[in-house]
Order: structure tokens, then C-alpha cells, then sequence
């Protein structure tokens, strides 16, 4: 017997505002080894799909995905920010209407190896953002905020400053001199990062 259709749950994040949702799920065992790409989009594509249904209460959303590209959506004309990250174990995805919105995902025991963390530091980030944080949740940090604005790692992690604030809560700087917000999180085994910007309009 087929089991049930499960809907995703929303994961309850203190640092995230109200109208952006989050979550995350694992696949399944039959889904492992499965081409990495296929994963990318399908995955990321369907929980994003169910995420519209259950949290915006869509029922048609229309994905648009490229490679290197970041996803667009439209619900009933109206567009929506998307953005989903995979490890070979689990997906996560985040949605809003108000919020521009990157999600980036790594397994806690991802290795980031020191020529990698130093071409990911900015010239005008302190030391201890190295010291306290593990390399990997960096790393999302560093993805998340390159999701956001849409270039993914096209874009240097350098031209990417990252400024600590509260445990779990950043902010970002762009080399044009734009801002926004990051909340970071370990969920399960892996560590989440999402970075939003409020839209103009909003």
C-alpha cells in the first residue's frame, strides 16, 4: 500500500521574520545515489510545490528553474520568492511573498578545506567570525546570501561580508553596498542558512 502524502512542517526558527517558511525534509532511502542534479531540481521543485499549498494555501505555483540560476515562481500571477538547497541526505526550502529569500543547506561534517575558507573570507571581516563559527556554516552563509541576490557561486564568497550579531542571527554586505539579513541554524544534521531582504512593495 501506497503511504500518505505527507505535508512539510514548517520548522519554528526564532531568528526568521513571520512571513518567511522553512523546511526541511529527509529522503528517502530509495532516493540516495540518485544523479545530484535530478535531486537539485526535483526534490527542491516538489517541496517547494507543497510548501505553496500548505503555507500560502496555493494550489498552483509555477517553478522555473535554470542551472546556475535561481528559481522563480508565480502563484496565480503574483510572484513569490523560492529558494531550495539538497545534501544527499535531505532538502530544504524557503518561500515568501514579502521576503527575497536564499536557503542554503551542508551536512555538519562537510570538510571546508582551508584554501576553500580562505577564498571565502572577506578583507573586512573580523577574525573571529572564523574562530567561532565552523567553516561549513560559513559556507552556507556565505551560498545563502549569493542565492538570495540570484548569482549563486557565479559570484565570489569574498565579495561577501558577513557581520555576527546575535548567536544564530547575521548580517550581510554586498560589494555594491546593499544589506540583509541572515539567520543560521543547525536542524537535525545540517546546518541551515537563510538570507532575506524585505521587498520594496512590502
Amino acid at each position: 500500500m501506497k503511504s500518505k502524502k505527507l505535508y512539510p512542517i514548517r520548522l519554528d526558527i526564532n531568528c526568521l521574520p513571520k512571513n518567511i517558511y522553512v523546511s526541511y525534509e529527509s529522503f528517502e532511502a530509495g532516493m540516495k545515489g540518485v544523479d545530484s542534479d535530478l535531486l537539485q531540481n526535483q526534490s527542491g521543485r516538489d517541496l517547494i510545490r507543497d510548501m505553496a499549498v500548505e503555507f500560502l494555501e496555493e494550489e498552483e505555483i509555477q517553478i522555473l528553474t535554470q542551472k546556475n540560476e535561481k528559481p522563480k515562481a508565480i502563484c496565480e500571477g503574483r510572484e513569490v520568492s523560492v529558494s531550495f538547497s539538497h545534501t544527499k541526505d535531505a532538502v530544504a526550502g524557503a518561500i515568501s511573498f514579502e521576503f527575497n529569500v536564499g536557503c542554503d543547506m551542508e551536512n555538519i561534517h562537510r570538510n571546508v578545506h582551508d584554501r576553500l575558507i580562505n577564498r571565502m573570507k572577506h578583507i573586512d571581516e573580523k577574525a573571529d567570525l572564523y574562530e567561532k563559527l565552523e567553516p561549513v556554516q560559513v559556507w552556507t552563509l556565505k551560498e545563502a546570501a549569493l542565492k538570495m541576490i540570484g548569482t549563486g557561486l557565479r559570484k565570489p564568497m569574498k565579495s561577501v561580508r558577513i557581520l555576527m550579531k546575535d548567536p544564530g542571527f547575521f548580517d550581510v554586505e554586498f560589494d555594491d553596498g546593499k544589506r540583509a539579513k541572515i539567520c543560521s541554524f543547525q536542524h537535525k544534521n545540517h546546518w541551515i542558512s537563510v538570507c532575506y531582504h524585505k521587498f520594496p512593495d512590502h
